[in-house]
């Protein structure tokens, strides 16, 4: 269903997102507080390195272990630290008042989407999937919503469904880990929406073969310029060089992809630590790496041609 009554600006917010959208890490200080001077401080690199679209309160962004507090002034330190012309997708969640009154913030905040994230309820039912992305986006008209997708439950005909109750879903950030599903699900749920490779860097050659054209990266908090290279290059259709990337960054996303994922943050914030941009620290139940695992993630970004001028 293309959802022809979108707003013109809803129109324009699904064109400048075609684009990597980077999910910052929040770092914590010393004391495992959140460090908002540090959160801002990464934020200005990002969009200072190129970086269009930010998604606050994301998974690398730990969107599960914050407060609700932590979760409100993250958001409002990075809207701040942005520029104005950068897209701001806050990540909403968890129950359904709490999912509407922060996509309500969110929208009072300054930013441009949400991106409501999948239900943490075990028992999730493709239409009590719609009615929840549906009850959130109806509370906040005036902002693009990207429903977070990483269940094979949720097919084209349950998106369409969607968009028909919610013309503000303006495109899906897709996460599940087989590219014919995904070609499937796309082409049932038809219309103007926009396909975002929710797995990242790994998966983004695949999934643009597909008919997506942005995906997600937390990689970017690390070398901004290789996510974006990589961009570049499915882009202008020069799949050899998205290919070249690919290679380059394969060891460090396998690093997080390891034991379903259970270091997909740890790795991320090792690497960062090495650049000495933040401490390595994440919060339970994620755990930081040991020193060996720190060791691989050495050897998994030292030869990226991309992090030359990027270590503090």
């Amino acid at each position: 269903m293309t959802p022809t009554n979108a707003s013109p600006d809803l129109a324009d917010l699904r064109r400048r997102l075609n684009t990597v959208i980077g999910i910052p890490v929040v770092p914590y200080d010393e004391e495992g507080a959140v460090d908002l001077d540090l959160t801002a401080a990464l934020t200005r690199r990002l969009v200072q390195n190129g970086v269009t679209a930010l998604t606050p309160n994301g998974n690398t962004g730990e969107f599960y272990a914050l407060s609700p507090r932590e979760r409100r002034d993250v958001l409002a330190v990075v809207v701040g630290a942005a520029q104005p012309e950068t897209v701001i997708i806050a990540g909403v969640g968890f129950d359904l008042d709490t999912a509407v009154s922060d996509a309500r913030f969110a929208r009072d905040a300054g930013a441009h989407a949400i991106m409501v994230h999948q239900p943490v309820l075990p028992y999730l039912s493709p239409g009590g999937w719609v009615d929840y992305v549906a009850t959130v986006a109806q509370a906040v008209p005036e902002l693009g919503v990207l429903p977070y997708v990483s269940s094979t439950l949720i097919t084209g005909a349950d998106v369409a469904s969607l968009v028909e109750r919610a013309p503000n879903v303006i495109g899906l950030k897709y996460s599940v880990p087989d590219p014919a599903f995904f070609a499937t699900t796309r082409f049932h749920a038809g219309g103007d929406l926009l396909w975002i490779a929710g797995l990242a860097e790994s998966y983004a050659p695949a999934y643009w073969s597909a008919g997506a054209r942005a995906f997600t990266s937390g990689l970017v908090n690390v070398s901004p310029r290789v996510s974006l290279d990589m961009f570049d290059a499915l882009a202008r259709g020069d799949a050899e060089a998205a290919n070249d990337v690919w290679r380059d960054i394969r060891l460090f996303e396998e690093l997080r992809a390891r034991n379903r994922s259970a270091d997909n943050v740890s790795v991320v914030k090792e690497a960062m630590h090495q650049l000495g941009l933040c401490l390595p620290s994440v919060r339970p139940p994620s755990r930081a790496l040991t020193t060996e695992g720190a060791a691989e993630v050495a050897r998994s970004i030292a030869a990226w041609p991309a992090l030359a001028g990027v270590r503090a």
